[in-house]
């Protein structure tokens, strides 16, 4: 965990993944399903890769996908052997992009309200 953050609260789970796809080898499922979600919001960085992963993880399973352009980001991609340098935004909005229709793209999380089903 990062130092500069405070610990997760006692009742706050934690599920640590071990490669790019959240779901993947992780008990996130399970913890989702227990708990009645069938939307996820997610956040991130490296949009391409771990976001991506993980919003497809969450779709091959039935879940929504929720994924705010103001909540993830990545690096840009330098120039080399005659390309162009392509800026992190641009890097961003294409792999969101590539997602395709299925996911919800709002411009911002702050018009994202959680709320809590009572079982």
């Amino acid at each position: 965990m990062d130092a500069s953050l405070p610990p997760p609260a006692a009742e706050e789970l934690v599920v640590r993944k071990r490669g790019d796809d959240g779901f993947a080898g992780t008990d996130l499922e399970s913890v989702l399903v227990k708990h009645g979600v069938h939307t996820v919001v997610l956040c991130g960085i490296q949009s391409e890769m771990c976001v991506a992963a993980t919003a497809r993880g969450a779709m091959q399973r039935g879940l929504s996908v929720v994924l705010p352009r103001d909540a993830h980001g990545t690096y840009p991609i330098p120039a080399d052997h005659g390309g162009i340098a392509v800026p992190a935004a641009h890097v961003s909005r294409v792999a969101a992009w590539s997602l395709g229709d299925a996911v919800s793209a709002p411009a911002s999380v702050s018009g994202i309200a959680f709320t809590r089903v009572v079982r």
